[in-house]
């Protein structure tokens, strides 16, 4: 069994301001060792499940963010961003039995989460893949389904794994924390290791992953919203793309990977 495991943190126990995510704010210190140690527990999981290799992607900000000294030596870890399309599942091939989510939040404009976001906080107001609002889970999770390779497992705030359920309820899930207001109720930071441990230990032991996979569409209607509409206009001339009203651009398209490749040229 050969599992990938993409990480980020503003899905972590306890984390809450927008500082505790910033890697130039002390502040992240805490919570870098918070991804490490909830990372490490997913690769134990999926050891003790009898996973022979894992590949981790480092996903959040710089993409330098977990120790590699704390994770098991068979495990190899892809930091910073090479560029590639997939951007979050970057390594992500057919080869892979199974991935695996670590740290996962909630989608722009969602209140289960003060640091919910969709790929950028400061450039994009929101995204819809044909008219559903979309979070990263569901954009990283049709590129895993594009590559034929099943989600089994994700952790994270409690409406991002509410939305997983009625996506897909054979994905296992772990709530790390819920978000109130500007504030945020967390499980004991022990507990949620604990319980991605057991989780994906338990979801990589199934052998129907694969047929309780969700199809892809037959195609793509892709929606990005920004922030400020002046940022749209220029986005627009992006082959294929369209504006439609003053802050949003629009592609349509059979291929997934279009959408993948709009996204790597349109959101920075």
């Amino acid at each position: 069994m050969k599992v990938f495991i993409s990480a980020d943190i503003e899905g972590v126990a306890g984390i809450t301001a927008p500082e505790e995510a910033d890697p130039a704010h002390a502040d992240i210190k805490y919570f870098k060792d918070q991804m490490t140690r909830e990372v490490k527990a997913a690769c134990d999981g999926a050891l003790a499940a009898g996973a022979k290799a894992i590949v981790v992607k480092d996903a959040h900000w710089t993409g330098r963010n977990i120790d590699p000294r704390a994770l098991p030596e068979c495990v190899e870890i892809v930091r910073g961003w090479s560029g590639h399309p997939y951007s979050m599942m970057a390594e992500l091939d057919k080869s892979f039995s199974a991935v695996v989510y670590v740290g996962y939040h909630a989608r722009a404009g969602s209140a289960g989460n003060p640091l919910a976001h969709t790929m950028s906080g400061r450039l994009v107001a929101g995204m819809r893949l044909n008219g559903v609002p979309a979070s990263e889970f569901l954009l990283n999770t049709m590129t895993a389904t594009m590559l034929g390779v099943p989600v089994a497992f994700l952790s994270g705030d409690e409406a991002l794994c509410s939305e997983v359920r009625g996506y897909n309820d054979a994905i296992e899930t772990v709530a790390t924390l819920r978000g109130v207001g500007n504030a945020t109720v967390s499980i004991h930071p022990d507990v949620a290791v604990r319980r991605i441990e057991a989780g994906v230990g338990g979801a990589l032991k199934r052998a129907t992953l694969k047929q309780t996979m969700r199809p892809l569409p037959s195609e793509f209607v892709f929606e990005i919203d920004y922030v400020k509409a002046r940022e749209a206009y220029g986005r627009s001339f992006y082959p294929g793309a369209e504006l439609i009203g003053e802050g949003t651009v629009r592609i349509k398209t059979r291929d997934y990977f279009d959408v993948l490749r709009m996204m790597q040229f349109c959101v920075k």
